[in-house]
């Protein structure tokens, strides 16, 4: 069925050492995103691989819209240069509405002080009574935002 496929974006400025120490965590230690954010992350465990590496198997536990859910997602791209990792969702909640997910944010310099942190998801809906992932946007541009607060509270 047409028009069932579809693009979110969304992005959030942070400092620039902020970002780094985001695509730090969720390249190598994604599991410290249930201490930094325990409202939203309650865990995140290696199911296959290395975190970090294409092709790992990482399942998530985490809230949304106040409801407990879980999501295993395959490591597709990391990109450390541009500071891009791609997921691909495999099973779990997001999955009942939807056919296929994928998730990718990159960590964008922009200037001395400031940087974005982008998200992007390509999805395709069961139906269309499906809604869009507003609310995962969201949380997922929150945590950005508490984890650069987190970072620079560390500093001071």
């Amino acid at each position: 069925m047409a028009g069932l496929k579809r693009t979110l974006e969304g992005e959030i400025e942070i400092r620039v050492a902020g970002g780094d120490v985001f695509h730090e965590i969720f390249q190598d230690t994604p599991h410290h995103f249930a201490n930094i954010h325990p409202e939203f992350v309650h865990g995140c465990d290696l199911h296959d691989g290395a975190f970090g590496k294409p092709g790992s198997k990482i399942c998530w536990d985490y809230t949304l819209d106040g409801k407990k859910q879980s999501a295993k997602q395959v490591l597709e791209v990391v990109d450390e240069e541009n500071k891009v990792i791609r997921f691909k969702m495999l099973e779990g909640n997001l999955m009942e509405d939807y056919n296929d997910f994928v998730i990718t944010y990159q960590v964008i310099p922009k200037g001395e002080e400031v940087c974005l942190v982008t998200w992007t998801f390509v999805y395709e809906k069961k139906h269309l009574g499906i809604p869009e992932p507003s609310s995962l946007m969201d949380e997922l541009l929150k945590l950005a935002t508490i984890v650069d607060d987190h970072h620079h509270s560390k500093d001071k």
